[in-house]
């Protein structure tokens, strides 16, 4: 009788101890589950993380460019990718911070400006997308025609070569200079052969050429300057040049970068509906599509 106690006892605690065991392994492994799946959801937060937010640097001087950055910004977001717009206060200033990497692009100039920078700097910055025709034109207080132009006249041009060969192009295609024959892709005062007109030339900083305007017989703007002080090229200029020239303002980042997703999704934004509408709303012609 004895025996067969010890014996029942016996059997009930094996039952009691293998029960027991089971709970634990089940409790463990949903343990194991529930690591498992928040390791899991960690993972994807971070991964989601990750892709919420690209971000793209670009430096900019002034409007209109600084506008066509901010409604490509506005696209972009939707695409959850952040453009920080960095507003500078020159145009050569974009070209240093592009070129050091400060910024991975930049709106705020044309190619022969570009490329003038680069063989001055060693520098790799390279066109990405041209975006728009800034209509430059030839601006006089006193004369309302081209013939009115005094033949002794004083002109008033950028002094950086580029812009002083944008400038001497819109005179020779109005017939106001002679250029000489040049092997270069860029004319110099020294190129202009002599003309019936006789003008002189007197030169300052690009964004300086509107305070001009009141001291010479004409000065050459570019419609945002012209702007400054209430002149637009359809309205009040006396000239403009062709709008197929070389001097489109264009998206511009670096050899190592051009080609990069980011680069190419801003320059699509740069090239949307919402920035062509923006262009050609822009009061008296000043600005033209390139794409």
């Amino acid at each position: 009788m004895k025996k067969w106690l010890m014996l029942m006892m016996a059997v009930l605690i094996t039952v009691l101890v293998a029960c027991g065991g089971g709970d634990d392994s089940e409790n463990a492994g949903e343990s194991d589950n529930e690591s498992t799946n928040e390791a899991s959801n960690e993972s994807t937060d971070n991964n989601n993380s990750e892709e919420e937010t690209q971000t793209i640097r670009v430096a900019s001087v002034e409007s209109p460019m600084t506008d066509v950055v901010e409604i490509a910004k506005e696209n972009l977001a939707e695409e959850n990718i952040e453009v920080e717009l960095v507003e500078m206060g020159d145009y050569i200033q974009p070209n240093e911070a592009l070129a050091n990497g400060e910024v991975d692009a930049n709106f705020s100039q044309h190619v022969p400006f570009m490329k003038q920078y680069n063989n001055n700097k060693d520098a790799n910055l390279t066109e990405v997308q041209p975006i728009y025709f800034a209509n430059f034109g030839l601006y006089a207080k006193e004369y309302d025609s081209l013939d009115a132009l005094p033949d002794d006249a004083t002109i008033g041009i950028a002094n950086d070569p580029s812009n002083i060969d944008r400038s001497l192009r819109l005179l020779a295609s109005n017939d106001l200079i002679e250029m000489k024959d040049t092997d270069s892709n860029q004319y110099g005062l020294d190129d202009i052969k002599e003309d019936s007109h006789n003008f002189s030339f007197e030169q300052a900083g690009i964004a300086a050429l509107a305070r001009l305007y009141e001291d010479v017989d004409g000065v050459i703007l570019n419609p945002t300057h012209a702007g400054n002080i209430d002149l637009t090229p359809a309205d009040d200029a006396l000239a403009t040049e062709a709008e197929d020239n070389k001097f489109t303002i264009t998206l511009v980042a670096r050899e190592d970068n051009a080609d990069s997703e980011l680069i190419q999704k801003l320059a699509e934004a740069m090239t949307s509906e919402d920035v062509r509408e923006f262009l050609e709303n822009r009061e008296g012609g000043a600005s033209v599509p390139a794409f």
